[in-house]
């Protein structure tokens, strides 16, 4: 008779483990590293165009701040020159010569111009060309001459020095009002004391700066030299752009004439009718993002790769019993062999499966087996153990942890006393678990006879071992440790395989200050810790937790 044993070959389940947890953890971290990188995509995105518009709005107002003071200044000067004495060389000169040492809002100096428009009767310094210059038709030059009051010129390129400027000018009249000359002076856009900014390289190589007029349409300064004096794209080329010459101010994003996709935002320059433009490339901006995109996935794929490796590693040394368990059922039952125990191969979890198919074997401990469950499932339901009539370990876990975040908030100690009775093993050997189980229940009573204190907590922690937890620091936790031990050494019950010739207890005493970073576990460890030195250093003694480090 063909069974279903004999049509399905075994598969080794370390190398299955082995490759769902690594494919899992590509997986994984891929996608998750994906998603951390969309969030992290539209936060930037976000937060560069905040600081963009912070940053627009900074520079419009410096620029807006720079035109006032010198408007104010030139306004100011204009009032220092006599009438009488416009056509005064000496004079006219020496004023200019007081007034350019307390500023450096005009490099070029003064100029003024005449009435007619044919050149400037005075200049200082003197600059090549500008004395007889013809500016009769220049646009600065007419509005000045029909204004009560400054102006500031729309830029222009200058035939006198081949650089981008505009001219603040006042008309100097008399006390009829005639014009007797024009004052003025240059701003070029494009140097060092106006628009310094433009030339900061670390800003320009993440984004370009752009002063752009509405009412010329023209790009007037620029990060990009190239740009300066250039129209500005047609309608219906950059939609951002179009908002911007409408009024708007704020940001977004938009797509170049050339198909560069952008992080734009502007702000406006009242006076005159300029604002202030910064774009910058999404492909710089997300740059850095891509590229530890891309080294996290290949990281995460090395660790899968190592992560595959070890556990097929490891796992072949684990699962062989398993594989050599198999085999043998599959050559017992394929073989019509007779069933008998297979030999167990390792005191682990593979060891204990083996134990357990014998006693499925056997058919003996079918209704222990039940019994005890049953028993188990009841006992985790209740709070106090049903053999010692002290608290369970479920109870245990849950004082614990609440008094953890109560002292986490008080910052009072919290110490815990782990015990162990001393060659338990043994004395079950010896007298027969009828007398361990009484013996535990002494030892539990003796316990909790000893501390007396509403705040004392007593509890089986598991076999023969019991916690007890104290709301008091490491000094009255051993003075309460040494009391419990020479309680239970006292009770004299007899135990001929011990050292000592009756029953003892070690105990390991540990004690912390709960902090919202350390578990409580932490604390149950230090005991467990301190009690192995109890017991390494000959049983029936108390030892305290103490750091390694």
């Amino acid at each position: 008779m063909i069974t279903i044993l004999d049509k399905v070959r075994p598969s080794r389940i370390s190398t299955k483990l082995s490759f769902y947890v690594s494919v899992f953890t590509i997986v994984a971290f891929t996608l998750l590293q994906i998603y951390n990188f969309l969030i992290l995509k539209s936060e930037i995105k976000i937060q560069i165009n905040k600081e963009q518009y912070t940053q627009a709005k900074y520079i419009a107002k410096d620029i807006q701040k720079k035109i006032a003071m010198r408007t104010k200044f030139l306004v100011a000067l204009a009032d220092k020159i006599p009438p009488q004495k416009i056509q005064s060389e000496v004079v006219i000169t020496e004023i200019f010569k007081n007034n350019i040492v307390f500023t450096d809002f005009f490099p070029q100096g003064f100029a003024v111009m005449r009435p007619n428009g044919q050149g400037a009767i005075i200049e200082y310094p003197v600059i090549p060309g500008r004395k007889s210059l013809v500016v009769t038709n220049y646009e600065w030059f007419i509005n000045a001459n029909n204004s009560q009051g400054i102006i500031v010129s729309s830029p222009f390129h200058s035939e006198v020095i081949d650089e981008v400027l505009v001219v603040v000018a006042k008309a100097l009249r008399d006390d009829n009002g005639k014009v007797l000359g024009i004052l003025e002076s240059p701003i070029f856009l494009n140097r060092y004391g106006f628009m310094e900014y433009i030339f900061d390289k670390n800003f320009s190589e993440q984004s370009e700066i752009l002063v752009i007029s509405r009412a010329n349409k023209m790009i007037l300064a620029s990060s990009d030299p190239n740009l300066v004096l250039k129209a500005t794209p047609m309608k219906g080329m950059d939609t951002f752009l179009d908002k911007a010459m409408g009024g708007f101010v704020g940001y977004g994003h938009t797509v170049t004439s050339v198909g560069d996709e952008m992080l734009v935002a502007t702000a406006d320059i009242n006076s005159p009718d300029w604002f202030v433009m910064i774009r910058t490339p999404v492909a710089k901006v997300y740059q850095i993002i891509n590229e530890s995109l891309r080294a996290a996935i290949i990281n995460g794929i090395i660790v899968s790769v190592s992560v595959f490796l070890a556990i097929m590693f490891f796992l072949f040394f684990f699962f062989n019993p398993l594989k050599k368990a198999a085999e043998s059922v599959r050559e017992m039952v394929s073989q019509k062999k007779s069933l008998t125990h297979i030999k167990g191969y390792k005191k682990d979890e593979i060891g204990d499966l083996i134990i357990g198919f014998n006693a499925a074997i056997d058919m003996v401990n079918e209704r222990n087996d039940k019994l005890e469950k049953s028993n188990a499932v009841l006992e985790s339901l209740s709070q106090v153990d049903g053999l010692t009539d002290v608290f369970n370990r479920r109870w245990l876990d849950k004082t614990l942890n609440h008094l953890w975040l109560v002292k986490t908030r008080s910052q009072q100690p919290l110490t815990l006393l782990l015990i162990d009775i001393d060659e338990f093993k043994k004395f079950n050997d010896t007298y027969g678990h009828i007398a361990g189980d009484d013996c535990l229940k002494k030892v539990a009573q003796t316990i909790q006879e000893t501390i007396y204190r509403p705040t004392d907590f007593l509890a089986r922690y598991g076999g023969e071992e019991f916690v007890i937890l104290l709301e008091s620091d490491i000094k009255e936790g051993a003075l309460v440790a040494e009391k419990v031990r020479l309680a239970v050494s006292n009770l004299n019950i007899s135990h001929s395989e011990s050292s000592y010739k009756h029953v003892t207890i070690s105990l390991g005493i540990a004690s912390m200050i709960p902090q919202l970073n350390i578990k409580s576990v932490e604390l149950i460890k230090q005991a467990d810790l301190a009690l192995y030195q109890s017991k390494e250093k000959g049983r029936n003694r108390c030892e305290r937790y103490k750091s390694r480090s």
